[in-house]
Formats: structure tokens, sequence, C-alpha cells
């Protein structure tokens, strides 16, 4: 493989839902939501519910698909990546939150917080879905 030839990713992640908040991490000035590669012989669903728990320490349920992003960047050896993540709905079912040493600080922020707070218009735009989703489920409050 050429130095010029892309490296694809396959990732899942989730937006974990506790009651009217979700959770977000940052890593340096990023806020993001937790997400990771998806393992050989793995779903995305376990892909993100495994992410999520080694990421942050929550464990959570996982639910509706939300949709997929796409994006690149170049890797430090100058290769370009191509990622797409699949996002799903989560909720917290457990845990305390004990984030990676790569990840700088974590919040629980509610819906307008939490969409302001993201660094990228992508998950922007997932959180919203998350947040509807939510809404429209049974059981959902008010």
């Amino acid at each position: 493989m050429s130095a010029l030839t892309p490296r694809n990713h396959h990732s899942a992640g989730a937006v974990v839902l506790d009651g009217p908040r979700c959770l977000l991490i940052r890593r340096g000035r990023e806020w993001i939501f937790p997400k990771g590669h998806i393992e050989a012989g793995e779903s995305p669903e376990e892909a993100a519910r495994r992410e999520v728990h080694e990421e942050t320490g929550i464990e959570i349920e996982v639910g509706r698909r939300l949709g997929a992003t796409r994006y690149g960047f170049k890797s430090p050896d100058g290769r370009w990546n191509r990622k797409r993540v699949e996002w799903f709905l989560g909720r917290r079912v457990g845990g305390d939150i004990r984030l990676e040493p790569i990840f700088d600080e974590a919040a629980f922020l509610e819906r307008e917080e939490a969409i302001a707070r993201l660094t990228f218009p992508a998950d922007r735009e997932i959180a919203r879905n998350a947040f509807d989703a939510a809404a429209r489920a049974p059981g959902a409050p008010g």
C-alpha cells in the first residue's frame, strides 16, 4: 500500500442520554461523543456499547440508529484517512464517569447547551436526531 493510498476506518459511537441530558467528552479543544473502531466480528451496536464504556466508564443500552457521519484526516505519517462513524441512541443504565487518559473532561448537558458546545456541525445534527428520537419514544417525558 503506497503512502498515497487512503486508509478507510469504520467506527461506531453513541449519543448517551441520561434523562434530558447527553454525555459529551472533551479532547483538547474538541467536544465530541464517544466512538471508536468496530473490531472484527463485532456489530456496530456492540462497538458503540464497548467504546462508550471504554472511553467513559458509562454502561449503555443501545437503541435506534441515528445516522452516520463521514470525514477525513491526515495521519502523522502523511497518509489520508477516511472515516465513517455509525451513531446510535444510547441510554445510560449504569457506571460512573471514568475517562480514558486521552480525554480531558466529560459533561452531561441539556439539549441546547450540548448542541452549542459540540465542535462539529455533523455532531450537532446527530445530537438533534438523538434528542428528537428520545422525545418520540414511548414513555418519553413531556
